[in-house]
């Protein structure tokens, strides 16, 4: 490479910043610029629930660079509030277009990362572009939430999707002294979760004060004369709910219609189809982050997983690529956690029902177990544990129950990417010190529970 190279990063953000600064610190030569259509780059969508309950004071907190010191720290340029409307990958140019002037302009690139990431899913009823409906998926969003809280003062909120960020949102609107009803059209809350584990979440948050109602969709929101959201009306049993207050997280999907605008090949899952080296169909032109397939380690198929781990460990791949190394993604097992009401909920690979829908014969374990000495205080968890039973490979495992309990997730994705037997799993040498770690790991006696049905 030269120091004439001029790369390209469209999103700045996870796998977006991840690229562009290993690439950097790879080839100091390199012109990087970073182009966000948002006002912020570098920054943690993952905190805003704890900005909203006001554990974090200052959503500037959850900034890791500003424009200006992503320049000065690191040699990158990062344009905000610009949007790229079309990629030419043929002529290597993509066209942007700034948000204040709307003047376009044309730039070339040697090298282009695509890391549009995700958008919300929105549901497709009347009444959702009413004010006090909110979504989120950038910092201007829980500014947005914030400020409606501080200003409108609402009493009463109702959110729509019960996945990570609905379930955290549920504790942080009922600790700001909401009344908060979570609906929900699964028949279970979480379902990252098999449906016995997703429940201990349930009964923490309805332990909590939170209305919980699963199997239900809703059928329309009803505004004031002024736009404001005053209800939500459910379709079974028309049962309306009021409401200031309306945040909807049922999902999200990849960012790609710039990609496939400028014939950029998408996979099966919808998502912009990679190689190892996140390389897309053009040469020269890279994918990586939400808006990139990931490899799924358990089941060997390329899917979609949202998570900033794996962007950032997409975008990392990513940047050393762009810079001229040959470095590969090996995929993900999809390990995530999620936390309310002081209930940690970890899951890692696949559950029951995602690996009976993938073609496994389906066994599972499920135990309680204490995760250090019983003398030294309560860190209790129920751990779930998941194999094939052909091959006795080890295909998941969820943990349900204390912070200490929830994070030995790790182990278990651990063996999982290691492709381990459940037999060769349950005899891992885990480390045991009476205030840290019990005797026997739970998570291994769940294993040896396990391997009595292989």
């Amino acid at each position: 490479m030269t120091g004439a190279d001029r790369i390209l990063v469209i999103g700045g953000n996870a796998a977006g910043m991840t690229a562009a600064s290993r690439a950097k610190r790879l080839e100091p030569g390199l012109d990087i610029t970073v182009l966000e259509a948002g006002d912020r780059i570098a920054y943690s969508i993952c905190g805003l629930p704890y900005f909203l309950e006001g554990r974090v004071a200052d959503i500037r907190e959850l900034e890791l660079f500003t424009p200006e010191t992503l320049r000065n720290e690191r040699g990158i340029e990062a344009r905000v509030q610009t949007r790229v409307v079309a990629i030419s990958p043929t002529q290597r140019k993509i066209e942007i277009e700034e948000a204040g002037s709307g003047s376009r302009e044309t730039l070339g690139y040697d090298k282009l990362l695509v890391a549009t990431g995700y958008r919300p899913k929105i549901p497709d009823i009347e009444g959702s572009d009413l004010e006090g409906v909110f979504t989120a998926s950038r910092l201007a969003d829980g500014e947005a939430v914030g400020s409606w809280l501080d200003e409108r003062k609402p009493r009463r909120a109702v959110l729509v999707g019960g996945g990570y960020v609905g379930l955290e949102m549920a504790e942080a609107l009922s600790k700001r002294g909401l009344e908060v009803t979570l609906v929900d059209a699964a028949p279970q809350l979480f379902t990252a979760l098999d449906p016995d584990m997703a429940r201990r979440v349930e009964d923490a948050l309805v332990r909590h004060g939170i209305r919980v109602m699963t199997g239900r969709r809703v059928r329309c929101l009803e505004g004031s004369r002024r736009g404001l959201v005053e209800v939500v009306e459910l379709e079974k049993g028309a049962l309306r709910i009021p409401a200031e207050l309306v945040f909807v997280d049922i999902g999200v999907a990849p960012d790609v219609v710039l990609a496939a605008k400028a014939g950029i090949e998408l996979g099966q899952s919808g998502a912009i189809a990679v190689s190892e080296r996140m390389e897309t169909n053009f040469a020269g032109i890279y994918a990586a982050g939400n808006c990139a397939e990931t490899l799924h380690l358990v089941t060997g198929r390329p899917t979609t997983i949202p998570l900033g781990t794996v962007a950032a460990k997409q975008g990392r791949v990513a940047g050393e690529n762009l810079a001229g190394r040959r470095s590969r993604f090996r995929g993900a097992v999809g390990t995530s956690v999620v936390k309310v009401f002081g209930v940690a909920a970890a899951r890692t690979g696949l559950s029951s029902v995602e690996a009976a829908a993938a073609g496994f014969a389906v066994t599972e374990a499920t135990i309680e177990g204490t995760f250090r000495a019983r003398y030294f205080g309560d860190a209790k968890g129920t751990v779930k544990v998941i194999a094939d039973r052909d091959s006795g490979r080890l295909l998941g495992a969820q943990i349900v129950g204390s912070d200490e309990a929830a994070m030995r997730i790790d182990v278990a994705a651990t063996a999982l990417t290691a492709k381990m037997t459940a037999h060769e799993a349950s005899q891992l040498d885990l480390g045991y010190v009476p205030p840290l770690g019990a005797l026997w790991n739970p998570l291994l006696v769940a294993l040896n529970t396990l391997t009595r049905e292989l």
